[in-house]
């Protein structure tokens, strides 16, 4: 469990978050190696804490704040991984940090109208958790 101030952090997996994984997959958007080895070890440092601590978390290219055209979407964050797969592809994970980490949505961000597509989505997603309406598939 994590810790934001004195409130414990879990990281939770929504649907969104299953079914991206499911369909990235099925697409061999990357392999199991890289899931095995970097996706899922790198989702795993956020039990460090938040704000997380890990220097990973320090560089802009893994690590940042979601955003929407100029405006920061609250409580909204990205992990980023470059040249997945055999395609070389920028894979982005949005995640919403309130009273847990919910993992919400990956995809592949081929360009900026993509990435504004998902952070529109993820801005939803965010509301939606805020108000219970999400569906809860699992806990790393």
């Amino acid at each position: 469990m994590n810790f934001i101030g004195k409130y414990l952090l879990d990281i939770i997996i929504t649907d969104w978050a299953l079914q991206s994984y499911l369909d990235l997959k099925h697409k061999n958007t990357f392999t199991s190696e890289e899931y095995r080895s970097i996706i899922r070890p790198d989702v795993i440092l956020l039990k460090e804490g938040f704000p997380p601590q890990n220097p990973k978390f320090h560089n802009g290219k893994f690590w940042s704040p979601a955003t929407l055209g100029n405006s920061t979407i609250k409580d909204g964050y990205k992990m980023k991984w470059h040249n997945m797969g055999q395609g070389k592809v920028q894979l982005r994970l949005g995640i919403a940090v309130l009273s847990d980490f919910f993992l919400c949505r990956g995809y592949v961000k081929s360009n900026e109208n993509v990435d504004k597509r998902k952070m529109a989505k993820l801005k939803i997603n965010i509301r939606n958790i805020s108000k219970g309406k999400f569906s809860y598939r699992g806990m790393l």
